[in-house]
């Protein structure tokens, strides 16, 4: 049977994506450089580095490891399932010393991504899009960085059989996940009435959102330059039957006309403070 010889160079390790003034220190590969092994087999590489208990770090910080694998050759670029990664994190309270944990990482090179926060649950990260060659690896339970640890990663990478053999770099970058920041999503609910019957607007909104909404608004204005009026923000409040955000609003005792024209512009935040306004 023939094989044929995989060249991977190991390109470098990036440290990007850190937040809230997070630091990462002593970050150098210790089992790296050119990795031939053959198509179909793998390989191994490691490299290690310290998260210090300064200010900014905290511990359970959720950090996740980008692998990106790319041909050097551009007619035979790196597919989805071309390789196959895993990946083992051990910590030491010193560097090869006192070994306390060791944490497995699941990775995965198909969109979307998505785990909750281990110590706030209402939180929750996304990964939407994961372009060929790219590998996230995390563990949902455990997010390695725990002050003052001495961090050693561990890489095994293997290839299908009729992967192109050729020579592949391989980067690393270290992420800290940032929770998702979209904003609510709001919907005016429409529904048909008769004003001559009742002095009152039911507001329906249905409000969507990643995480737990903590405030619903809405205003009432009137687009006549000549008699402006607007309500100002008026809270409302979810209805558990309908899951609907719902309020009556009383024209007259709000000494409006019925004949006029009036927009509704709503507004929601959720618990992190996300806001969205229509």
């Amino acid at each position: 049977m023939k094989t044929k010889n995989i060249l991977i160079i190991f390109a470098g390790i990036l440290l990007i994506g850190i937040v809230a003034a997070g630091t990462i220190t002593n970050v150098f590969p210790i089992d790296v450089g050119n990795l031939n092994f053959i198509a179909g087999e793998g390989t191994q590489t490691s490299f290690n580095f310290d998260y210090p208990d300064v200010e900014g770090n905290y511990n359970n910080a959720p950090l996740v490891i980008r692998v990106n694998l790319t041909s050097m050759n551009q007619n035979f670029p790196v597919w989805k399932d071309d390789f196959d990664l895993s990946i083992v994190a051990d910590q030491y309270l010193l560097p090869g010393f006192w070994h306390y944990n060791t944490i497995p990482m699941t990775c995965k090179e198909d969109a979307p991504i998505i785990f909750k926060a281990k110590d706030s649950p209402e939180i929750q990260y996304t990964i939407n899009e994961i372009p060929n060659g790219t590998f996230y690896c995390y563990n949902p339970n455990y997010y390695i960085l725990q002050l003052d640890s001495r961090d050693v990663v561990n890489i095994s990478i293997s290839s299908r059989q009729n992967l192109y053999p050729g020579n592949y770099s391989l980067a690393i970058e270290l992420l800290e996940m940032e929770p998702d920041t979209n904003s609510p999503e709001i919907q005016i609910i429409l529904e048909n009435f008769v004003y001559n019957e009742t002095q009152e607007i039911p507001i329906k909104l249905n409000v969507t959102d990643l995480y737990s909404i903590r405030n619903v608004e809405y205003k009432i204005t009137n687009p006549d330059l000549n008699d402006y009026y607007n309500s100002g923000w008026i809270e409302a409040q979810l209805n558990e039957s309908s899951g609907f955000y719902e309020h009556l609003f009383n024209f007259e005792e709000h000494n409006l006309n019925q004949s006029d024209s009036y927009w509704v512009f709503a507004r929601a935040c959720d618990v992190l403070n996300n806001c969205g306004e229509m």
